[in-house]
């Protein structure tokens, strides 16, 4: 009988050959769970209590507004979201250099919210974030992208040293920025992000904590290798 490692593999092998598309799904899929299985572990507080939405909705709001800006989110399904100003302030918040506001626009007509979103994908990608929505995710505001957005947002902050989360805001219109066009053309990459979309996490920003959905997807990747 081979080993669980030998079985893995060649299920993952013949995966690839048979559906190169799921193949890159599951990794996808694997990486996101990873990035709030870690955030979780991350921002535990002393008394051990794991993260929640709530949190991420908190951190993200009291961020923004630390770095003296207005725009807050009530909820990940907030549809004043959509003009994509919130994350270019979040993202300018957490690194200050790296938004070139001088592209960015208002977001009042669906053009400009998605060169809004398109920006964001391309800033957050610039940071180092793990990004797989695409602008669409963001004008219509998929809630539970949005989620992955901020959670991803959220760790690369928390990884950075205190003194380069703190940078001064002034610091922003001197260095360049990431290119306003993000890759996210053709079919494939759409595909993929339309995969992705449909994540089964948690629909509500509630305070129910993230390890539920962790723990179950986990259990579904145990029970499909055990099948092959």
């Amino acid at each position: 009988m081979a080993p669980p490692s030998l079985v893995r593999a060649r299920w993952r092998v013949r995966l690839w050959i048979q559906d190169p598309l799921a193949f890159l799904w599951q990794l996808m899929r694997f990486t996101m769970l990873q990035l709030l299985k870690n955030l979780r572990s991350h921002s535990q507080d002393k008394e051990g209590k794991e993260i929640t939405d709530v949190d991420i909705l908190n951190w993200a709001n009291n961020k923004v507004k630390k770095a003296g800006r207005t725009s807050q989110m009530d909820s990940f399904k907030d549809k004043s979201l959509s003009n994509g100003i919130f994350f270019l302030e979040l993202l300018a918040a957490v690194e200050p250099r790296v938004v070139n506001w001088s592209v960015v626009t208002k977001g009042e007509t669906e053009e400009d919210k998605k060169l809004n979103a398109t920006y964001i994908i391309s800033v957050a990608r610039k940071l180092g974030c793990s990004i797989f929505l695409l602008p669409e995710d963001i004008i219509e505001v998929n809630q539970k992208m949005i989620l992955i957005l901020t959670a991803s947002i959220m760790y690369w902050s928390l990884q950075q040293p205190a003194e380069e989360s703190e940078s001064s805001p002034a610091e922003e219109s001197n260095v360049p920025d990431a290119s306003p066009t993000a890759s996210v053309d053709g079919e494939r990459e759409t595909a993929l992000a339309g995969e992705v979309s449909n994540l089964a996490i948690d629909d509500a920003a509630s305070d129910t904590a993230l390890s539920p959905e962790v723990e179950n997807e986990e259990s579904s990747d145990k029970v499909e290798e055990g099948q092959s």
